[in-house]
């Protein structure tokens, strides 16, 4: 039937109806093949009317459902990580560790080969392994076909949609799991890539013995003695974590060991690990600084009972994440026989709810409109260790350049640049040779944060260059003076901790909102002003989605700023903020905030 595009008429009735045919991938979702439904009037200029208002919420029901689809999808499809498990599993379970424990997959590939020679009906020889590893037959295998050489040439040269009919023998049994893996091809192809990739690394095994079959005199990997202190300490030397993450891994593994005893790691077992998981959950979301040095035993006994709070499930999820890494780690070097952190989940802990949203425009507007924007002549009333002033620039460059918090809190006063009439912070991880030795190295996400950002219009007008220009007669080094480093090298981590309270306090408590919306915020505003995608990428040091987007310096410092002022934040009340801004001098204020800073550095000293 044909698809219409406008109200149709009842042949005997004479009323107008939208017709509508619903693409096939939509039908069972909806429940039916198409929609009608009647505009319930015979004036032609009427039905044209109510058809435009039909068809859009039609329109709306439809997204609606390609959206539920797209979640029942994403939700079917396993992780990568699962995947390596339930293959890595299955390895295990069906391969005697006898004379092919070097190649452990190479003794299950010979009847996927024969399947795939007979399905795609391929005239490819079949390899068999060795009767034993000894040198002579190991040897002997010089310049003949290997176990797994089919099977990889097949992989290699063919489309998936042509090897995985072969495959059903292999993943029959790998998805038979609890709980089920939904019979979908991404959890197929997703499995097979792994098992692709283990018979990768035993057919290159094997072929290095066949090459040099003497080094197969070494000793077995299984490291029976191996306990958790010196776990952490191997996966911290090939790891090389950021010392907060060390940290925190280390917390756990203290805690851990405090729980079970020091006991191998070979014989921690999932059973262990969920009891330690249930037994971190009764612990308090915060306690006193001294109670926090206590060991997990103690610190458990004196909060068990106590009224307050307990942890959140991000919080345990860290905790029990930092064990199943070492485990992983240990699991994959081949130390330990199994993985006992596989399948030990957090309740209540999901990717999702961690997740922040971005700033709506009535939210902006609330906040720019607050006290802090609105009265920055009272930016020295309060005496804190992170300045009103340092909250009023964070705020404003947090939206206007969509950087990241630390990002824009480390930089020096020499990172403010001009170009032409262009002032530009350059963001980078490159330290000038006389910077101050008590302040930390800066540092960026990624090679693709390193970036030049413009300074928005908006910001000049409220005094930016005024207030820079004050920093450097006042000789202070850090663009914000009153940031000091944490534990871990951080100079931001107050400064987060009071912009956070702040935006609780006069915005909103979703836990959703923090400063990090900004940086959503300033790509919706870029997605409305039409700003290319990758422009955006660049300002915000996103690494291109695209394989040519990766080509190229990018833009040029003039285009980043012409398109950078097409973002208009209109929900902000800019000349509310510039009448405010006016009355600010800004070389006293930095005076007194440099000032400040150094009384408070030489009291800690």
């Amino acid at each position: 039937m044909v698809q219409m595009i406008s109200p149709w008429k009842h042949p005997q009735t004479g009323i107008y109806y939208l017709y509508k045919e619903l693409p096939p991938h939509l039908r069972a979702e909806m429940g039916k093949r198409q929609v009608r439904r009647s505009l319930k009037t015979r004036d032609p200029a009427e039905a044209k009317r109510l058809f435009v208002q039909a068809h859009a919420e039609l329109e709306r029901e439809m997204a609606a459902a390609e959206q539920r689809i797209a979640e029942q999808r994403k939700s079917d499809e396993i992780s990568s990580a699962r995947a390596e498990a339930v293959v890595d599993a299955f390895i295990r379970g069906q391969h005697n560790p006898g004379h092919y424990g070097r190649w452990p997959t190479l003794g299950l590939t010979f009847w996927l080969e024969d399947a795939a020679r007979r399905v795609l009906n391929l005239d490819h020889p079949l390899a068999m392994l060795p009767v034993n590893d000894s040198p002579e037959k190991l040897t002997a295998l010089r310049g003949n076909p290997l176990p797994g050489d089919c099977w990889l040439d097949v992989v290699q040269q063919m489309p998936p949609s042509d090897w995985l009919p072969a495959c059903r023998s292999v993943l029959s049994p790998l998805k038979d799991q609890d709980p089920p893996i939904a019979q979908i091809p991404a959890n197929d192809l997703l499995i097979m890539q792994v098992w692709n990739a283990r018979v990768r690394e035993d057919n290159d095994r094997l072929r290095s013995d066949v090459e040099a079959p003497r080094r197969l005199a070494t000793k077995p990997r299984l490291r029976s003695d191996l306990r958790f202190r010196e776990l952490l300490k191997l996966w911290k030397d090939e790891k090389d974590p950021r010392p907060q993450s060390y940290v925190e891994v280390e917390r756990a593994t203290e805690d851990l060991i405090d729980y079970v005893g020091d006991i191998p790691v070979e014989t921690l077992t999932s059973d262990m690990l969920m009891d330690y998981r249930d037994e971190a959950r009764k612990l308090p979301a915060t306690m006193p600084r001294a109670d926090r040095a206590l060991a997990f035993n103690e610190r458990l006994s004196r909060h068990e009972h106590s009224g307050t709070p307990r942890v959140s499930p991000p919080t345990l999820k860290k905790r029990i994440g930092s064990i199943q890494a070492l485990l992983g780690f240990a699991h994959q070097q081949r130390w330990i026989s199994q993985n006992a952190g596989t399948g030990v989940r957090i309740t209540g802990y999901s990717r999702v709810a961690r997740g922040r949203r971005s700033f709506m425009p009535g939210e902006l507007a609330q906040l720019f409109s607050s006290d802090l924007f609105m009265r920055p002549d009272q930016l020295l009333v309060r005496r804190t260790d992170v300045s009103d002033v340092t909250l009023y620039w964070l705020f404003l460059l947090g939206l206007t350049s969509g950087a990241r918090l630390e990002e824009v809190g480390q930089a020096r006063v020499t990172d403010v640049k001009i170009d032409g009439s262009i002032l530009y912070i350059d963001i980078d991880d490159m330290m000038d040779a006389g910077a101050a030795p008590d302040f930390p190295d800066k540092s960026v996400k990624t090679t693709g944060s390193r970036r030049i950002i413009p300074i928005h219009e908006h910001v000049l007008a409220l005094g930016f260059a005024a207030y820079v220009d004050a920093l450097r007669d006042a000789g202070s080094e850090l663009l914000f003076p009153d940031l000091r480093p944490s534990t871990f090298g951080k100079l931001t981590k107050e400064a987060s901790r009071r912009l956070n309270r702040y935006i609780n306090a006069t915005v909103s408590t979703d836990q959703r909102l923090v400063f990090h919306s900004l940086r959503h915020r300033f790509k919706d505003e870029g997605r409305g002003a039409d700003v290319q995608e990758r422009v955006l990428d660049q300002l915000c040091g996103h690494v291109p989605a695209t394989v040519g987007g990766r080509y190229g310096e990018g833009a040029d410092l003039d285009a980043l700023k012409r398109s950078l002022d097409r973002l208009k934040f209109a929900s902000v009340d800019w000349s509310r903020l510039g009448v405010a801004a006016a009355v600010v001098e800004w070389a006293a204020i930095v005076e007194e905030i440099v000032a400040r800073s150094r009384a408070s550095e030489g009291n800690r000293s």
